[in-house]
């Protein structure tokens, strides 16, 4: 049971790794695309400035000002998922070391609470990502590694390693 835990562990730990990293990644680009928008759209107004209308400089004009709230929407949209990035990475750490505490707790014949506690500790914070639901499989693999970690019996997996 204890190499389960481990097993379980490590895939959900992977998993919700891999998951922050893409949400992270996704953030970056959320993040910069709205100042690079803006950024391009001054340069164009600034190199014919002179050759606008006066129909045209104030089309300019509500145009920077809707590039401002998109700006300001694409910020808070990075921020959001880099909260999401943020919580499932750190439920890959806290997994992974919460499943391999339970496993050197049980192959010294010990109860794997801390490392449970760890496990399931890290499923409640992917809970915590904001309105993102969950982050999927990863909760279910660490919450049976939880249960598993809190339900093995430590002398049957000392028996069975040696």
């Amino acid at each position: 049971m204890r190499v389960a835990i481990l097993v379980l562990g490590i895939i959900g730990s992977v998993m919700a790794l891999a998951f922050g990293a893409c949400a992270g990644a996704c953030a970056g680009a959320i993040g910069g695309m709205g100042d690079a928008i803006e950024q391009g759209v001054t340069e164009t107004a600034e190199e014919s400035g002179e050759e606008l209308s006066d129909e045209d400089k104030a089309a300019l004009a509500e145009l920077q000002e809707g590039l401002a709230e998109f700006d300001a929407g694409t910020d808070e949209a990075a921020s959001e998922i880099g909260n999401v990035a943020m919580f499932a990475s750190a439920q890959g750490i806290l997994g992974l070391i919460g499943s391999i505490m339970a496993f050197i707790a049980l192959g010294k014949g010990n109860k794997a609470t801390i490392g449970g506690v760890l496990i399931l500790m890290a499923v409640v914070v992917s809970l915590w990502a904001g309105n993102f639901p969950s982050i999927g499989l990863s909760n279910v693999l660490q919450l049976i590694a939880g249960i598993l970690a809190f339900v093995a019996a430590p002398a049957a997996a000392a028996a069975a390693v040696e």
